[in-house]
């Protein structure tokens, strides 16, 4: 979808929602807020950026980027930073992968490691909306364990389906195949366990900063309905069809708490909330790509099809420790 055609959707949902919003029912629930909960939130956030940035240490390593972790860690504001500026969902990734490879001539690999890192934690967020709306003990509308099904059935063809595009020889193959080989680090039980480990506790403490936010504003929620509204509303921004999840985000959270009578005030307040403190964390990595104390990005060293010759070596495997690779990348 065009940017153009993103940003109409974005408006035209945004429209919409104020259209139908009693926005004194909005500052009231301004009003009532208890920031110090919002702030506990912002805080979080900022602890599970440096969780994220671990885990990607491990997809990155195994690529044969040796980067110090407070590099990566930069990086990974520096991509939230840019993720919120600009104007698609995943062009905080392409910065990251670009300050990865750093002139390197291994782009395909820099953002192989990006792409697992991803993946690991879209993969891991299914499984606890899944596990979720399995034992949540409130009475769920049906299209919400369809749709919660329905990522998890998309991502298993997914998977499934790449050995088999792997094999295809036609334009954007090579892409494809450095895809493929790359999940193939996943294989690797340290890195497969410890990775999802993490992601465990990334997307269960997004969790919780959504509950925190709850509790700040006094929302009739039930704890255990967030473990469905989160993971659910996190997939639905991921869909490339707005601006950075603006209209989606809002819809989708008033859609999710009718249910269960939150006023559409304290659901759209909820979601601006959300967005405020990914926001807040965000321009932290301003900050740091302004005044942080790491290369910055040089002029490819050498042409895009370097990446080739080189394969992924996993460190923590026998394989890596005894110098092997396979060609990839």
């Amino acid at each position: 979808m065009t940017k153009l055609l993103r940003l109409a959707v974005s408006v035209s949902l945004l429209g919409l929602i104020g259209w139908y919003t009693d926005w004194e029912a909005v500052g009231r629930a301004f009003a009532r807020m208890r920031v110090s909960y919002w702030l506990v939130g912002v805080a979080l956030l900022t602890v599970t950026q440096a969780v994220s940035a671990w885990r990607w240490q491990f997809f990155a390593r195994a690529l044969r980027f040796e980067r110090p972790y407070r590099h990566l860690l930069g990086f990974y504001y520096i991509g939230m930073y840019f993720g919120l500026m600009l104007p698609t969902s995943v062009g905080g990734d392409v910065v990251r992968a670009w300050y990865l490879d750093a002139g390197s001539g291994r782009r395909l690999a820099a953002f192989g490691a990006v792409f697992l890192d991803r993946l690991n934690g879209v993969l891991v967020l299914i499984g606890l909306g899944a596990l979720a709306t399995l034992l949540c003990p409130l009475a769920l509308p049906i299209w919400i364990p369809l749709s919660v099904g329905g990522f998890a059935v998309s991502a298993f063809l997914g998977l499934a389906l790449l050995p088999i595009l792997a094999k295809w020889n036609g334009p954007g193959s090579a892409r494809i195949q450095q895809a493929h080989r790359a999940i193939q680090l996943l294989r690797s039980p340290h890195i497969l366990w410890t990775t999802t480990l993490l992601s465990i506790f990334v997307q269960a403490a997004n969790v919780v900063i959504v509950w925190l936010i709850g509790l700040a504003l006094g929302a009739q929620i039930p704890a255990s309905y967030y473990w469905v509204l989160v993971p659910l509303m996190s997939l639905l921004m991921l869909a490339p069809v707005s601006v950075n999840g603006m209209g989606v985000r809002e819809g989708g959270m008033v859609l999710l708490l009718a249910p269960l009578g939150v006023d559409r005030g304290t659901a759209l307040t909820l979601a601006f909330l959300w967005f405020a403190t990914g926001a807040a964390v965000s321009l932290l990595g301003g900050l740091v790509y302004l005044f942080g104390n790491f290369p910055k990005p040089q002029a490819p060293a050498a042409g895009p099809d370097e990446d080739e010759s080189h394969g992924p070596v996993d460190r923590d495997s026998d394989q890596g420790r005894a110098g092997q690779s396979t060609k990839a990348a």
